[in-house]
């Protein structure tokens, strides 16, 4: 795969995340964001100069916007609501998000600079994982709704939404293609003891031609398209780890493969260095690293890619 730009994400554990860049020509890391608290759900504004983002730092999760070289961290919202996954609306001047403001979990639209907010939905369900379509005229969504985790789509020229999933486990997290033809979204089922086995799939924008991306014997839970929409990046965790890692589709072949880059930077961060006493100070890093589980050193999560 002959990948170029530069992805933004989060990483961490026990809910200490930071969000970092990596960008694919020189494959070094950028850390963004610090503090033990929780930064996370980064996304690139639509020209790839800032990055919208989520942190609690203020003690309930909230709105916040910084350059893309992680200065200029500016707080959007200060209602001490919960909020979280906030999108760009196409030309920048928007942001759609979930918070819970009344009680309830909805989707709300408001100016980037924290006026005008706007409810988009009122159910009486968790609504959720919002973004908008490449054109800005609908706001794709999950709802609980009809009491199961489906994809909804909200056209603002009509003010109604339209299911577009009915499968039987959660269909979540959907992203328009760039082109806004195709919709990649998070679909599978739940198991007795509350094991996910969660996919990548696509459909088209009516909710037909549905297509399974991945097959994985763990879970795929946070997906999004290249700018060029000829690859799509996900975090994908084992069955044996809930630790998350970085996954990249050719969209051509349906070939994945896992993102390869040095998380030394990301380990730093969490302090997570294999312990050397007794036997193990003997062995080298590379076999201590062996007799600790992949969540000791850090899980990734929700990417964003720009060119």
């Amino acid at each position: 795969m002959d990948l170029k730009g530069t992805i933004v994400f989060s990483s961490g554990k026990s809910g200490d995340y930071d969000i970092f860049s990596l960008n694919f020509d020189s494959r070094h890391v950028d850390q963004l964001t610090s503090g033990e608290f929780w930064n996370d759900c980064p996304k690139w504004s639509p020209d790839g100069q800032r990055i919208v983002f989520i942190s609690n730092r203020t003690g309930t999760p909230e709105i916040w916007v910084m350059n893309a070289d992680g200065t200029d961290e500016r707080r959007v919202t200060g209602e001490d609501r919960w909020h979280n996954t906030p999108d760009w609306s196409p030309d920048g001047q928007k942001f759609v998000f979930c918070a819970n403001y009344d009680g309830n979990v909805n989707i709300y639209t408001m100016n980037i600079d924290g006026t005008q907010r706007r409810q988009v939905t009122s159910y009486e369900a968790m609504d959720y994982t919002p973004q908008f379509s490449p054109d800005g005229t609908k706001i794709i969504y999950t709802s609980k709704k009809e009491g199961n985790a489906d994809i909804w789509v909200y056209d603002s020229c009509s003010g109604q939404s339209t299911r577009l999933t009915s499968y039987e486990g959660r269909d979540y997290a959907p992203t328009y293609s760039p082109d806004g033809t195709r919709i990649a979204f998070i679909s599978g089922l739940v198991g007795e003891q509350g094991e996910e086995n969660l996919e990548v799939y696509l459909m088209d924008t009516a909710g037909g031609d549905v297509q399974r991306v991945t097959r994985n014997l763990g879970s795929e839970r946070h997906v999004a398209w290249s700018p060029d929409g000829e690859y799509l990046i996900y975090t994908s965790s084992k069955m044996t780890s809930a630790a998350e890692r970085l996954m990249v589709v050719d969209m051509q072949t349906m070939r994945s493969r896992a993102l390869k880059f040095d998380r030394s930077e990301l380990e730093a961060k969490t302090k997570s260095v294999p312990l050397a006493y007794g036997f193990f100070s003997l062995l080298p890093e590379g076999l201590r690293r062996k007799f600790y589980p992949d969540y000791y050193f850090g899980s990734e999560r929700f990417p964003d890619w720009k060119y």
